[in-house]
């Protein structure tokens, strides 16, 4: 019996030892990996929406399944050029021009609005752009409108947007064509047939705020009861109201609470370009935007506040919002009793 006992016990004492190695090869090879995000190496990395011209060459060149490129062409209201004739005049080959001022809710007195769903699809069957579709857009300045069109994209639900870095600017520089008097939807080329969803567009109401929001975290982000982070992009003398407003019959000032980044610190020197992705960390940083938290942009009429959008998302930001009817709308209306008061006690 004594015998037996002790092979019972060696036993046990071995399938002991056999546990605790694996325990320890768990605790030393497999946690690591999981913490590793081991099996995450087998999903996709998500693309960087901002891209260079050299990528849009190679995918004209592979002729790339489902690609539509996007002409945003627009200027300053002070700026004589006309968009449409600076399209025509030369795009980027097989480009479509997005009229910001016409794809939108023009029954609203203020510029270039988001446009119902109904018109939005519209617009998108007549450019026979898919929800799926590679949609690469660019402007004529570098990067100005074009984060417009590609925040207006994705609200309404596309699933593949990029940013040409560099604009029609940067596609000259390189020795490519252009072409004159634009492209039309008979140029869609190694295109998916259709699906039943294909134009299936819906906007993300989430994205979009109004001034009635507007009007009701201010309070909340002045007293810091509320983290929620307002950027103006315009000017900082705008902002600070320190000149008038280009568009007449606005008063000046800003939204209270809010922090100004000039949508041109997001750009690099030359101002054409995007700045990297660690320099515009590096930028929220210093103006202590945290990406963790809400982010709503505005500017004078919905359409630079996309610059920071762009940017800011290019880091990880995921809850950022437009307001769209920016300094055009807000500047147009009394400022509520509450903000005054408190716009007097920080001035």
């Amino acid at each position: 019996r004594q015998r037996q006992m002790c092979i019972i016990d060696r036993y046990q004492r071995r399938v002991h030892g056999i546990f605790m190695i694996l325990n320890l090869g768990r605790k030393i090879f497999l946690k690591p990996l999981v913490n590793r995000s081991f099996f995450g190496l087998f999903k996709k990395k998500l693309a960087d929406p901002l891209i260079e011209v050299s990528a849009l060459e190679n995918m004209i060149k592979n002729k790339e399944k489902n690609l539509r490129i996007v002409d945003t062409c627009y200027f300053m209201p002070k700026d004589p050029r006309d968009p449409i004739a600076e399209y025509q005049k030369e795009s980027i080959p097989g480009a479509q021009y997005f009229d910001i001022d016409a794809i939108a809710d023009t029954s609203i007195p203020y510029p270039h609005m988001m446009p119902s769903n109904e018109v939005f699809i519209a617009n998108m069957k007549k450019m026979n752009i898919r929800k799926n579709d590679l949609i690469v857009c660019y402007d004529h300045l570098g990067v100005f409108s074009s984060p417009r069109v590609w925040f207006t994209f994705t609200i309404y639900g596309a699933t593949n947007v990029r940013v040409l870095n560099g604009g029609l600017p940067a596609w000259k520089k390189r020795g490519n064509i252009v072409e004159k008097n634009g492209a039309t939807a008979k140029s869609r080329q190694n295109l998916d047939q259709d699906t039943a969803d294909a134009y299936n567009y819906s906007i993300d109401k989430n994205k979009i705020a109004d001034i009635s929001f507007i009007h009701k975290i201010a309070p909340k982000i002045v007293k810091k009861e509320l983290k929620h982070c307002i950027i103006d992009a315009r000017s900082a003398d705008r902002w600070a109201a320190k000149v008038e407003e280009p568009r007449p019959g606005l008063r000046k000032g800003c939204v209270p609470g809010s922090i100004n980044i000039f949508f041109k610190e997001f750009l690099s020197a030359e101002g054409t370009t995007m700045k990297t992705v660690k320099e515009i960390k590096e930028l929220a940083d210093k103006k202590g935007v945290d990406i963790n938290n809400p982010i709503t942009a505005y500017c004078g009429s919905g359409l630079s506040a996309c610059i920071p959008l762009f940017g800011l998302h290019r880091i990880g930001a995921k809850k950022l919002s437009l307001y769209d009817g920016s300094w055009a709308e807000y500047g147009a209306v009394p400022e509520p009793k509450w903000n005054l008061q408190n716009l007097n006690k920080l001035n």
